[in-house]
């Protein structure tokens, strides 16, 4: 049986805690899932290393499991897409094997070499909107270059977690598209940016970097015969490299038609939109140039903490999620009204993302009394979360990207009140994915565009995405513009104070150290 004429596939995707796979029929059935968990070293504050073993295992777990759950013979299974975070850099030798921890993409110790790249003001920046994030692979290459030059040196490879676990699958060092352009300053035609490499003190990075660059939707290879065994698979079955995480969701959730913009709302919240009309927004990450897909240009926006944030005030509070305290909280929580009672959060628990691309930003619990109770402050963080979404959308709105409806998925698209919020907050209706795993949805989606199921990417989305459900704001919402505009003032005003504080808590390893592995 060729792979066109199988009707199951695969989408799998490597988050921040666990790895999760999905088992689809072409016509977006979903049949199965599994999932398997992995730990999270913080050695220094801002910093975040995971051993990418730790990810293949949780791989060879979750698919046989999948699809043991989905009662499936593996050889009807066409193909697999896979995604991951970025950028989580894996720094590895000619053979994949790493050299050290991976630096895992929310951790921000290469604050300064991000800084020193947007001063260099090279002009393949503008396509990154004359900004640089220190959770892109440039600034974390510059750091361990800097702090341990043993590993930068011994290093064949930096790979992205999914380009990792892509070689590991079939043999191949490739990345997608969107994560060359947008975490290595790749761009269509010119390749990467050897100049701008040499010039920041990493001139050999660019063969360091995977050996191809593809689009969304394109085939890969086929699975290596010790991998397929892994795995429980077929080695004809065909792999899809699906990219980045936040920027497959959005084909998980068909955001094809202008105006349409994706928000994923997860450990951090990221906001994709695409344009054919690219022009340079503050503020904002982007206009890169064929991220997702071929003739579109790409934005991305959203805050590092998300979710998490929520999960951070929960956990001070001792709620666990689904159990009787913390529906209390959740149904005292909707009966305040919006603004919490004068309780404004900004919403930077691990630095500001966009569009201040401030890594010592800190968050802010602005405004308590003695007559608050948790459930304020509760949802005062849900509201805090959705200023953040509400600043980068006005960015975009006053640039001329007009955004009609957000799609939602991740794990906060199930918080009723939250999406409540957003949609009131942003005044923009939110259509949530009835698929809350819609970034394991996006790489199925591009593992049978892959196997040629479909004729092209937009068609196997437009088949196989789901229904939504439809949050319309409410009338008097209004009644947030107010706290909106404290929420700018509170980082403007605090701003200073941010980093001295960040500066006085930050933890500086050894200069020069040596191999840390």
């Amino acid at each position: 049986m060729g792979a066109m004429e199988k009707e199951l596939v695969l989408g799998i995707d490597c988050g921040t805690q666990s790895l999760r796979a999905t088992l689809y029929r072409v016509d977006g059935t979903l049949l199965a899932q599994a999932s398997a968990s992995f730990p999270t070293a913080y050695p220094h504050p801002n910093w975040a290393e995971q051993d990418p073993e730790d990810w293949w295992r949780a791989l060879t777990q979750a698919v046989p499991a999948c699809i043991r759950n989905g009662g499936v013979p593996a050889s009807d299974i066409a193909a697999l897409g896979i995604d991951s975070t970025s950028f989580t850099g894996v720094w590895c030798d000619e053979h994949g094997v790493p050299l050290r921890p991976a630096v895992l993409w929310m951790d921000h110790r290469a604050a300064k070499e991000a800084h020193e790249i947007v001063a260099s003001r090279h002009p393949v920046l503008e396509h990154s909107g004359w900004r640089v994030s220190p959770e892109w692979m440039l600034p974390k290459a510059m750091w361990i270059a800097g702090h341990e030059p043993d590993t930068h040196k011994r290093a064949r490879r930096i790979a992205g977690a999914v380009d990792w676990l892509v070689h590991r699958l079939t043999g191949i060092w490739t990345t997608s598209t969107g994560g060359a352009t947008s975490k290595r300053h790749w761009t269509p035609g010119d390749g990467w940016p050897r100049d701008l490499y040499a010039q920041m003190g990493v001139p050999d990075l660019a063969e360091k970097n995977p050996d191809s660059v593809q689009y969304n939707g394109d085939p890969t290879g086929t699975l290596l015969p010790e991998a397929a065994a892994s795995l429980g698979l077929s080695p004809d079955c065909i792999v899809a490299h699906a990219g980045m995480d936040g920027w497959v969701a959005p084909i998980g959730k068909a955001c094809i038609e202008p105006g349409t913009a994706s928000l994923t709302l997860g450990t951090s919240t990221v906001m994709i939109l695409e344009t054919a009309t690219p022009t340079v927004v503050d503020g904002i990450m982007g206009p890169f140039p064929e991220g997702i897909r071929r003739n579109r240009f790409t934005y991305e926006a959203g805050q590092t903490s998300g979710a998490s944030a929520v999960s951070w005030t929960l956990g001070l509070m001792g709620v666990e999620p689904d159990t009787q305290p913390y529906a209390r909280i959740e149904r005292e929580a909707m009966a305040i009204p919006a603004g919490s009672d004068g309780i404004v959060v900004f919403d930077a628990w691990r630095g500001n993302r966009t569009p201040y691309f401030d890594a010592a930003a800190r968050g802010v619990v602005f405004g308590l009394t003695l007559d608050h109770t948790p459930a304020h402050v509760y949802r005062a963080v849900l509201e805090g979360c959705a200023f953040g979404i509400r600043n980068v959308l006005a960015r975009l709105t006053e640039a001329g990207h007009a955004i009609h409806e957000f799609r939602v998925c991740g794990s906060g698209a199930n918080n009723r009140l939250w999406t409540r919020i957003i949609a009131d907050i942003t005044r923009i209706p939110l259509r949530v994915s009835a698929e809350k795993h819609a970034t394991c949805l996006g790489s199925a989606v591009c593992a049978a565009a892959a196997a040629g199921c479909f004729a092209s990417l937009e068609e196997a989305a437009a088949a196989m995405v789901p229904a939504f459900e439809t949050v319309t704001p409410h009338e008097g919402i209004h009644t947030y513009d107010e706290y909106f505009a404290a929420y700018l003032e509170i980082y403007a005003k605090t701003r200073d104070i941010m980093a001295h504080l960040s500066a006085l808590t930050e933890h500086k390893p050894p200069e020069k150290a040596g191999n840390s592995s």
